[in-house]
């Protein structure tokens, strides 16, 4: 149930868009008080507004899916679009418990900083973070924070779950920002990174976010077979030799495998 109706709500003292987003949400809220199907006459009383408003909201709320409308009784009730974001908010969720546990292991192993990350758009959103033993301050993705997909080992990984269409697509509707001289910017070098992260299992960055930063990173897949998050160890550049990264790319691989596995993934 709504903390106050939308017409006397003091946050709701704006015109325009925000005072229609403010009552829409009120109004998908109400379901939770009052539901499962309301009709557009308790809903417009609930919420303090006419019904011509009401059924404003309503349709464009229908339109989107957020809400379905009965032809036999005329109520409404919660749409598809509510459970679609339930489902993928509960699979976050899911993915984080799964993985915590291997993240920390490989961060108290080898002194790397962790990160979990998560495809939002364009964009690999960071989860979860945990320091290593030297915390560096110029590390670019910190918690809730979003980063390009086309650099930074987790990113990269990812973006390798993409088909090659869609990561044509992305680079041409993203133009590639560089941040280093490291940085890929052409769509021909990212299907070629890519093609080589699905091959070997794992992304390597070096220095392609910030200066001095290298990581790996590797993809996590759940029961459909989808690239659906990425983990990744980084630390300083300069100590990040072919062997060091041979041995931290088997660990992080190795870890994404058992998060997998954990996600419902299986080879078969």
């Amino acid at each position: 149930m709504p903390q106050a109706l939308a017409d006397k709500n003091p946050t709701l003292q704006h015109d325009g868009g925000v005072q229609s987003v403010s009552r829409a949400l009120d109004l998908l809220e109400a379901f939770l008080g009052h539901g499962p199907e309301l009709g557009l006459t308790r809903i417009a009383t609930l919420l303090n507004m006419n019904k011509a408003t009401a059924h404003r909201l309503l349709a464009t709320l229908e339109t989107r899916g957020y809400v379905q409308h009965s032809a036999v009784n005329h109520r409404y009730s919660l749409g598809i679009r509510i459970f679609e974001l339930g489902a993928h908010f509960q699979n976050q969720l899911d993915i984080r418990r799964a993985a915590l546990p291997e993240l920390t292991s490989m961060v108290e192993e080898t002194g790397q900083a962790g990160f979990l990350c998560v495809r939002d758009s364009d964009h690999a959103l960071c989860l979860e973070r945990i320091e290593g033993r030297h915390f560096v301050r110029i590390f670019a993705l910190r918690l809730g924070e979003r980063q390009p997909l086309h650099c930074g080992a987790a990113p990269r990984a990812l973006l390798s779950g993409l088909s090659d269409t869609e990561i044509t697509a992305y680079a041409a509707r993203t133009g590639l920002p560089k941040y280093t001289e490291q940085t890929i910017v052409t769509a021909d070098r990212l299907l070629a990174d890519a093609n080589q992260t699905r091959l070997q299992g794992y992304a390597v960055s070096n220095e392609d976010v910030s200066l001095g930063i290298a990581a790996v990173g590797a993809p996590v897949r759940d029961y459909t077979k989808r690239v659906v998050a990425s983990i990744s160890l980084s630390g300083i550049a300069a100590t990040y030799s072919p062997e060091r990264i041979v041995s931290l790319a088997g660990a992080v691989a190795a870890a994404a495998h058992r998060i997998s596995r954990q996600m419902g993934y299986s080879t078969r």
